[in-house]
């Protein structure tokens, strides 16, 4: 695999992961099991990225020695800092989701004593 195609590569894996959709009501067991694998799974791809972030750094800091009039073609470590930032978040936002606000309780009658006539 080329360097180019590891964001294609890394964002066809998050949409595989994410696409997956439980099949049954019935199997919630089984699905709380498959959530937490896919949590489990979502948390080693974090890994993998922080791991590959710190190879684009090294290889960013080697950009600077390619000579222009011997290579042809480079790598546009910005871009692909970019598209693994972006895949970084969006695990991010899986495994712990913003919070919903809280709900507004419907106002209360009021007054519960009523005098006698």
């Amino acid at each position: 695999m080329t360097l180019r195609r590891l964001p294609q590569a890394l964002s066809l894996l998050l949409l595989t992961l994410l696409g997956t959709q439980p099949g049954s009501v019935h199997a919630a067991e089984r699905d709380g099991i498959r959530d937490e694998i896919a949590r489990q799974d979502l948390a080693l791809i974090q890994d993998q990225l922080t791991q590959t972030q710190r190879i684009v750094d090294r290889l960013e800091n080697r950009v600077g020695e390619f000579d222009p009039d011997t290579t042809r073609v480079f790598l546009d470590v910005p871009r692909l800092r970019r598209d693994i930032e972006s895949v970084a978040e969006g695990i991010d936002e899986v495994l712990a989701p913003p919070r919903l606000p809280p709900r507004q309780p419907a106002p209360l009658a009021g007054d519960y004593l009523r005098e006698l006539h």
